[in-house]
């Protein structure tokens, strides 16, 4: 495989791969010990996530949420690659015409070889979206960024994606690293920092939309 790792240890290899016309994450999963995988989103042109992966054993492609942007991939990826794919329970209609196989609910436990992946139902951004946790690494889709969360449509939606946010990722290891949709990667201790100065200076409860922590 000629991809250089965004990570690597002894348990698992991560690499990262940015395509599409919004500059999307996607993200391959590898077990040191098994060599299983797991692919999270299928943004468009996804050619180099393809061949990367089609050298290891690929189990399961997760998507984080329903949005076209991390799904213009999925035709061309399941065409190439035999794997079942999920999506949490609350976004599975939106996928269509696309049928995943299966739906994840919060707290699943999926199998990556002799690795465990946690699912943690976020809501806000999307009704269904869906972080996934495995070892120090956390995969956000558009519920998290370094520097604020994802977009939100309504001050209902931002409510749920504050409370999605702060209670059940930033309760998690500051050690942990998080890897977004869009962009680079960002640590949890960071963001709670981030954000305790955003819950103390924000007074209002209307806003929506592209919000950030410190403006």
């Amino acid at each position: 495989m000629n991809y250089k790792p965004q990570f690597i240890d002894k348990e698992l290899t991560l690499f990262k791969f940015v395509s599409g016309p919004y500059d999307n994450n996607a993200y391959l999963l590898v077990c040191q010990q098994t060599n299983k995988s797991v692919i999270i989103d299928a943004p468009g042109n996804p050619d180099d996530l393809i061949s990367a992966a089609t050298n290891t054993n690929v189990s399961t492609m997760l998507i984080t949420h329903n949005h076209w942007d991390h799904l213009l991939g999925y035709k061309e990826i399941t065409d190439n690659i035999k794997a079942e794919t999920g999506i949490g329970v609350n976004d599975s209609k939106g996928m269509l015409p696309h049928v995943p196989d299966f739906t994840i609910y919060d707290g699943d436990t999926l199998s990556l070889g002799k690795l465990n992946i946690t699912a943690i139902h976020t809501p806000g951004h999307t009704p269904g979206s869906t972080c996934f946790l495995i070892n120090n690494l956390l995969f956000t889709g558009d519920t998290l960024f370094p520097g604020g969360p994802g977009k939100s449509k309504s001050s209902g939606s931002f409510q749920d994606i504050i409370k999605s946010i702060s209670t059940k990722l930033l309760t998690l290891d500051p050690s942990i690293t998080f890897y977004p949709g869009h962009g680079v990667e960002g640590s949890i201790d960071r963001a709670k920092q981030d954000y305790a100065l955003f819950e103390k200076n924000c007074s209002s409860t209307d806003i929506y939309g592209d919000i950030e922590w410190i403006s």
